[in-house]
């Protein structure tokens, strides 16, 4: 749901953080709501100003219960290094305001209630951020720590089934605490939302990765030159298969083989890519030589 734009950055509004304020609201905690609602937004306006700084363009932020998302124009998945510290940025901020707020109340204002709601809810907001599973920030730092192993599908994958197994335990945690009000069932919807969101990031993997491989020709023609990798393959070796092999820092050249070790032919990734386009990705890579 849009609800216009902060220095050139359009916000969006996912209807459940309408929900969750609506149930806060109904609980008797108006000025809670407002709180945590500044909190979310700060949270994700440090993830696109330290884009920004790092010379990304942040085209929309949509913001949720737990956060948001910063919409990133440029791909980071050939340097997770940016992903990783872009990250971090969200927490830190309200790292830095829960200790802003912890100053203002042992100095100025002991005993402010909302005050103190204030820093307790930053730091479940950044602490929670941190959990290793997608979408969490914790989750992209999980991702970029293991996309120079893995590979960015691989990473992907393993990450979004954190915060599959996440959701699920937050679910339970909510049908146990459900005579405790709104706080089993803020968790339960959390939950639900964290499920369906950590799936469509596992199931746009193969899509994003496919598109990180096609900036790479463009990369090579910016930089003049990117570090490259031979694989050898057998022949009847799907595209998909080939793919799952590939690294994204590195350019790569296939080289297909039968079982015989015969040699039948060379193939560049961008050929791979644009085959994969037209033709599929279950089809075996003997047939596009």
């Amino acid at each position: 749901m849009p609800l216009g734009s902060l220095w050139g950055i359009r916000l969006r509004v996912n209807p459940l953080l309408f929900l969750f304020g609506a149930l806060w609201i109904y609980l008797g905690a108006p000025v809670e709501t407002a709180l945590l609602c500044l909190i979310v937004l700060v949270h994700e306006f440090a993830h696109a100003l330290s884009g920004r700084a790092m010379g990304l363009k942040v085209s929309e932020i949509q913001l949720y219960p737990f956060g948001g998302v910063a919409r990133i124009e440029e791909l980071l998945e050939l340097e997770p290094y940016l992903e990783r510290r872009l990250a971090w940025a969200g927490p830190a901020a309200n790292f830095a305001m829960a200790g802003a707020g912890m100053v203002l109340y042992s100095r100025l204002f002991p005993g402010c209630g909302p005050l103190l709601f204030f820093i307790r809810s930053n730091l479940v907001l950044a602490f929670f951020n941190l959990l290793p599973a997608l979408p969490l920030d914790g989750g992209r730092i999980l991702r970029a720590t293991l996309s120079p192993v893995l590979g960015f599908r691989s990473a992907t994958e393993k990450a979004a089934l954190m915060g599959q197994i996440l959701s699920v335990l937050l679910c339970g945690a909510g049908f146990f605490f459900w005579r405790s009000g709104g706080l089993g069932l803020s968790a339960i919807l959390t939950g639900i939302f964290l499920f369906f969101a950590a799936t469509r990031e596992k199931n746009l993997a193969v899509y994003s990765f496919l598109r990180s491989l096609g900036v790479k020709e463009k990369e090579l023609y910016k930089r003049g030159g990117l570090k490259g990798e031979l694989l050898v393959v057998l022949e009847e070796t799907r595209l998909l298969d080939v793919f799952r092999l590939f690294s994204p820092q590195r350019y790569h050249f296939v080289r297909v083989v039968d079982r015989s070790q015969r040699v039948h032919g060379e193939i560049t990734e961008t050929s791979l890519i644009r085959a994969a386009i037209h033709k599929g990705l279950d089809i075996p890579i003997k047939k596009i030589l």
